[in-house]
């Protein structure tokens, strides 16, 4: 019978609600499981006997090389270090044979989703005809009789957008596929070439082409021809900036990714563009994006800030072209069972003699670390 560990700090539950019964749910499944209390920095074999362990999953404590050494069994250690593999003893690990299942992974459909809806909560104005209604103004009062929303700024329909996302991994790509769903496909927008006119195939004239976005995405770390597979158009950034009218902000806080955009990208914006921003603002220079917004320029739809929690005088607060969130985006109840679910999944797989689906590779952490692609 398959052995486990289950290293978790006493307070774990302050962190990652739900995690804890999910993961003994599924190792109990696959064999037995031991949960030992490990506080931040101690090392787990002061805690639990490592001699006959086939899989650690750490939530506490610190795995080091001694702990490998002791652990002449161990087959794969499941964790969440954001790709960076801190705190681990990869060396040994890697000498060993050991992979690290890293469930970084996990909080992209959560964050993806967030960013869509913030997106159309922007170009809708969903919370301000919220907080009218809420507050007992008088409502059901348009701009027109068939039209609501904010002329000046990106608004309708997303799928009509030419939508831009600066990084396409987990939550970027995610952005971008959901985005061609729902219309706003590169391989099908207006500026597509139609039948030679006066060919046999030519429709009865319809007037004006119909209305169609497209989707392009910057990401130097994507692999050839996985954008062009989705529907997404791969730019360079300049391009994307110079092209949007919503730009989606989906990179990690990586050493490359800071500042990519930066004022002289911020100032090309063209007037009315959306900007979404999640994962981190890192790779925004704030301060120019708030000179646009606060001058009425663009707009903003935020879950990521460079000072948190938000400055209660912070002028991105109150401003009705801005959509906010308090960096909710990967804090769901399915993205912490998700979580457990990676482990025990890639735990069996393992077992099983085949190779994890979610291991933390060495491009990886170049990656989020900051190396050249």
């Amino acid at each position: 019978m398959a052995r486990f560990v289950f290293a978790r700090s006493p307070d774990l539950e302050r962190s990652w609600p739900f995690l804890h019964q999910r993961l003994v749910e599924r190792l109990a499944l696959l064999g037995e499981v031991e949960v030992v209390q490990v506080r931040r920095g101690q090392p787990i074999e002061a805690h639990a006997d490592l001699s006959m362990v086939d899989a650690v999953a750490l939530f506490g404590g610190q795995l080091t090389e001694a702990c490998v050494a002791r652990a002449p069994a161990l087959k794969a250690v499941g964790c969440n270090t954001d790709n960076t593999g801190h705190g681990l003893p990869l060396e040994a690990l890697r000498g060993r044979g050991v992979p690290v299942i890293d469930t970084t992974r996990a909080w992209g459909q959560s964050v993806a989703e967030l960013a869509l809806g913030l997106a159309v909560a922007a170009l809708r104005r969903i919370p301000q005809w919220h907080a009218e209604l809420a507050s007992g103004a008088p409502s059901f009062e348009y701009q027109a009789g068939q039209y609501c929303d904010a002329t000046g700024f990106a608004n309708g329909e997303l799928g009509t957008k030419r939508v831009g996302v600066i990084g396409l991994g987990q939550i970027g790509g995610r952005v971008a596929r959901w985005c061609v769903a729902l219309g706003a496909d590169a391989r099908t927008g207006p500026e597509q070439p139609g039948p030679e006119p006066g060919s046999r195939s030519d429709p009865p004239p319809l007037g004006p082409p119909r209305l169609a976005g497209s989707v392009s995405g910057y990401d130097p770390y994507l692999p050839e021809g996985l954008a062009e597979h989705w529907g997404v158009r791969r730019v360079d950034i300049d391009t994307l900036v110079d092209e949007s009218e919503v730009v989606f902000v989906t990179v990690p806080p990586t050493p490359t990714a800071k500042h990519l955009l930066d004022a002289g990208r911020i100032a090309r914006l063209g007037r009315g563009t959306l900007v979404v921003i999640v994962t981190r603002a890192h790779a925004v220079d704030m301060s120019a994006l708030r000179e646009r917004i606060v001058a009425g320029e663009i707009a903003a739809a935020l879950d990521v800030y460079d000072v948190e929690p938000l400055p209660v005088d912070d002028t991105l607060r109150g401003r009705p072209n801005v959509v906010h969130t308090p960096h909710i985006a990967g804090r769901t109840r399915d993205a912490n069972l998700r979580t457990a679910d990676l482990i025990a999944d890639d735990f069996a797989r393992v077992l099983h003699g085949d190779r994890p689906q979610h291991e933390l590779t060495e491009g990886a952490i170049r990656a989020r670390l900051g190396a050249p692609p």
